[in-house]
């Protein structure tokens, strides 16, 4: 493993390719859930009620999943688990804020 610091443009780039996946919320705050997520330089995938065919293809890295308790059923919350989503944390909010979403981005980017 080399000590030479990784170059900021790297750094960039593999931000660039991680996903966060929101699950539940509200579909109306999909737009203000987003800025929050690409603020970051990451990708945003928001699945409010179900998980489309071939989501799984579609991921990509993912950096984080977010289950929004209060808005999610018991068998999308058990279809995002079953993605394998390769060691991701999974942080379950009991709130569909986008302040809520901020707080858990910005603890993951620090």
């Amino acid at each position: 493993m080399s000590s030479e610091p990784r170059s900021r443009d790297h750094d960039k780039r593999e931000q660039t390719n991680r996903t966060v996946l929101v699950i539940g919320g509200s579909g109306g705050m999909s737009d203000r859930y987003r800025d929050v997520v690409e603020g970051r330089g990451w990708l945003l995938r928001h699945y409010e009620n179900r998980l489309p065919p071939g989501a799984r293809r579609d991921l990509g890295k993912v950096a984080l999943v977010v289950i929004i308790v209060s808005m999610v059923s018991h068998s999308l919350r058990d279809q995002v688990r079953s993605l394998a989503v390769d060691g991701a944390p999974i942080v379950y909010l009991r709130s569909a804020s986008v302040s809520a979403l901020r707080g858990v981005v910005e603890q993951l980017a620090a």
